[in-house]
């Protein structure tokens, strides 16, 4: 669907023509470049996707008149789209009950209200009342939260910090929500908030420096006490369990598993190294607690980086920690261990439910990252020694120890589109891009897009330097090409099975 808005006057400029897909079927482009489009190589261009619309400018992010456009995918419908103002950056939204409202923030990190796309012509962007006038950042919730706008403020400092630790000077921070309103003010949760976790689309978790531990309903504000004298707590986001351990003499306390439905505790562990905990020691991340990303165990991190105890989450039972030097990340039921080793670096996957130990990486010290497990097979991606933004993907067989190069010289986490199609991308640097939220300024980086079939051995390219791509679940993706023959917003396909 073409639709074309004509300008007025005499010498007005030409309006951009939109073209609608949805779905994406075939590469299409949205929307032409101007023609006295001059991209620079090395800065950012907004692009931004929220459901069918794709907010988006020409202009440089620093230009004292630039102009965001605002286009709908499937229709095709472009207008000028004043609410992201010469000024104004970084939009992110809100899904409220009545609709999506849409945030921002100023060369100075202050969070502004742009747009209610539930009220019509309600688009004059408004501070967020209720804040204090100190920079904060953004809190993004998880999926799952939805309504509700977090913003984090310091509220102490120190130059060695402590982390989520309560009663032992640790970093604390304010949490403010706000709904949408733009005349309604952001309401104070907390001024000494040590750690604050979402549950569900209304309620988190928030532990104070007090050591309680409080259940709040962020909508309105209503708490519910959960626990005192809270030393440390994590939540797995299983939506049932968190860990927690008591206060007490900072030398040896003991751990437990908490039930938030019925309220009852299980004894699962005992921390005799709590003085070096939480940064207090050479190793930031002793005494914290990681859960497998399926959610079934939990593990506590000792000194020297290691896993000294583990936990089912279900009932509390204890569960054996193998022997090892070392801690990675998590992928479905797996922990990522390194293994002792006199010549090479080794990693291995723990099952901690079964017990199985299965190397899945031998070689030079290489820090390689586990993305994928499949049976008897296993992805991890390497960084390149030069350039941290490109990895190679290489496939181990779990049986044999047999090594398979997947792809080189690429961005990490490539999408696996099938049995042999993969989405990758290569990273060309960061490009120069606008102010953050107050505690940051973001860095884009340009990519060069791909599929690679891997039965075929053949590599079809997307576009080059992209700096702004959105996917579009089942149909492709949607992105900013400023440097290819065609210049402009453009739709590609890629069916996923």
């Amino acid at each position: 669907m073409l639709l074309v808005v004509t300008a007025c006057g005499p010498d007005a400029p030409a309006e951009p023509v939109g073209e609608g897909a949805c779905p994406i079927t075939a590469p299409t482009r949205l929307i032409a470049a101007p023609a006295d489009f001059e991209p620079a190589e090395d800065v950012w261009y907004g692009f931004h996707v929220f459901g069918d619309d794709i907010l988006y400018t020409f202009d440089r992010y620093d230009d004292p008149d630039r102009e965001y456009w605002r286009l709908n995918r499937c229709t095709g419908d472009v207008e000028p789209y004043a609410p992201l103002a010469p000024g104004l950056h970084n939009p992110y939204s809100l899904e409220t009950p009545n609709g999506r409202v849409l945030y921002g923030n100023d060369a100075d990190g202050r969070p502004f209200v742009l747009d209610r796309f539930d009220v019509a012509g309600d688009d004059e962007p408004r501070p967020v009342l209720g804040l204090p006038d100190r920079p904060g950042f953004v809190t993004l919730p998880r999926p799952g939260m939805r309504y509700n706008k977090f913003f984090d403020f310091w509220t102490s400092q120190a130059e060695e910090p402590i982390f989520n630790a309560a009663g032992v000077g640790a970093l604390t921070f304010g949490l403010y929500v706000h709904h949408g309103e733009p005349d309604v003010p952001a309401v104070r949760l907390s001024e000494t908030i040590l750690a604050h976790f979402e549950v569900d689309a209304t309620q988190l978790l928030i532990h104070e420096d007090s050591g309680e531990v409080h259940r709040v309903d962020a909508m309105t504000g209503e708490r519910e006490l959960l626990l005192t004298g809270a030393r440390y707590v994590a939540y797995g986001y299983d939506g049932r369990t968190l860990v927690w351990q008591a206060s007490g003499d900072d030398i040896a306390e003991p751990v437990y598993l908490h039930d938030l439905e019925t309220g009852s505790d299980v004894q699962i562990a005992v921390n005799d190294f709590a003085a070096l905990s939480w940064n207090r020691g050479p190793e930031r991340d002793t005494g914290q607690w990681r859960s497998t990303a399926d959610h079934a165990v939990a593990a506590m991190v000792g000194p020297d980086g290691q896993f000294v105890a583990a936990a089912r989450v279900d009932t509390g039972e204890a569960l054996a920690v193998p022997e090892h030097i070392g801690v990675g990340g998590s992928i479905a039921g797996y922990f990522a261990i390194s293994l002792a080793d006199p010549v090479d670096e080794v990693w291995a996957f723990w099952d901690p439910l079964t017990g199985d130990v299965r190397e899945w990486y031998r070689g030079p010290a290489a820090s390689p990252r586990l993305v994928k497990v499949d049976g008897d097979l296993a992805e991890y991606y390497i960084d390149d020694a030069d350039d941290f933004l490109n990895s190679t993907i290489w496939r181990v067989d779990l049986r044999t120890g047999e090594t398979t190069q997947l792809f080189s010289g690429i961005g990490p986490f490539p999408l696996r589109l099938d049995d042999s199609r993969y989405l990758v991308h290569v990273n060309r640097g960061t490009l120069d891009g606008p102010p953050g939220d107050g505690h940051s300024f973001i860095s884009p980086v340009a990519r060069d897009w791909s599929i690679v079939d891997l039965a075929t051995g053949v590599s079809t390219p997307i576009a080059t330097r992209i700096s702004g791509g959105y996917a579009i679940p089942d149909e492709g993706m949607v992105y900013f090409d400023a440097h290819g023959p065609d210049p402009g917003v453009w739709a590609y396909p890629y069916a996923r099975q």
